[in-house]
């Protein structure tokens, strides 16, 4: 009799910003390596590689095999097919969404059929004149208007309810090389002032990568089938507030950058995201609540991270 394949613990776009986090997160939660098995692109990553079945194939092109020889008891997908433009975005955007419709096919067709924890993000919700949880409706600003169309597949697999797809949200990921370092940190350094954008008013709900990962975890540990669920690590605090915390970090001012001449500097997608007001909070408060987070000030989360995108930023 052929032995049964151990189940898996999957991540897609592994090699990612969120996706290395997640990956280095679970390795040292679980401490049974050749459990978690890492799914690449187009980058091969020599940690990932040395500690996890580290396998090299695109999310268009998902091998069906690897489901036999690695059956998912859960699939992390943070696999996003990115593009530079609105144009490419909608392109990868549109491959993206075959290629998930094909993996969501195979799944159907497993004997047990893994848990989903897809990693989208609160830019699906829109503009909002207040906080908002999972049950608000979905109106993508930004670079989610593209992203929309390859994450649509999962919503509809979600509602059919034949599969246990959980969407998760992060808001504003927050680390050393992300927006921050970007379109803050770095206009610092070349301006001597810390800008915030349009007039600041614009509320930011902070999510440390840390935390993303770890909430991502917990999504699959302590979440519920077919639920949504917001990620974030501290209560929302407008972009000058924020801007100007980090300003008296550094020793420097907070200055405002007006919405045209951001969009004469960054065009209209960036603007629309850098000037969207999406603060959220979460239906599931216990399920909040029962997950320690990495940073409990937002003092000591900013320190560290300017201090490691100092270093980043020399590295790269």
């Amino acid at each position: 009799m052929q032995e049964k394949a151990q189940e898996s613990i999957w991540v897609l776009g592994a090699t990612g910003y969120v996706g290395k986090a997640l990956s280095l997160e679970l390795l040292a939660d679980t401490n049974e390596e050749a459990l978690l098995s890492c799914f690449g692109n187009r980058r091969v990553d020599l940690e990932l590689m040395e500690r996890s079945n580290f396998i090299l194939n695109p999310l268009e092109e998902l091998d069906a095999h690897w489901l036999k020889r690695f059956p998912p008891k859960v699939i992390y997908h943070c696999a996003r097919l990115a593009g530079s433009t609105p144009k490419k975005r909608k392109e990868a955007a549109l491959k993206g969404a075959q290629a998930n419709r094909r993996l969501i096919a195979l799944l159907k067709k497993m004997e047990t059929p893994p848990v989903i924890v897809y990693c989208s993000g609160t830019l699906m919700y829109g503009p909002q004149v207040q906080e908002i949880d999972e049950s608000a409706p979905l109106a993508p600003t930004a670079y989610a208007k593209q992203y929309a169309i390859a994450e649509q597949p999962w919503i509809e697999a979600q509602k059919e309810g034949v599969l246990d797809v959980r969407m998760a949200r992060p808001a504003w990921i927050f680390g050393p090389d992300s927006w921050f370092l970007h379109f803050f940190l770095k206009v610092a350094w070349e301006h001597g002032a810390v800008p915030y954008y349009g007039d600041g008013q614009q509320m930011m709900s902070l999510l440390p990568l840390g935390d993303c990962a770890g909430q991502l975890k917990h999504c699959y540990q302590e979440g519920e089938p077919g639920k949504d669920y917001n990620l974030y690590g501290f209560a929302p605090i407008s972009q000058k507030e924020f801007a100007e915390a980090v300003a008296q970090i550094m020793g420097l001012e907070a200055r405002n950058i007006p919405l045209t001449a951001c969009m004469e500097r960054f065009g209209e997608t960036v603007t629309e995201a850098l000037c969207s007001n999406i603060p959220v909070r979460t239906q599931h408060q216990s399920w909040k609540e029962t997950y320690t987070p990495y940073y409990q000030d937002l003092s000591s989360l900013l320190q560290s991270v300017i201090e490691e995108a100092k270093a980043f930023s020399l590295l790269s």
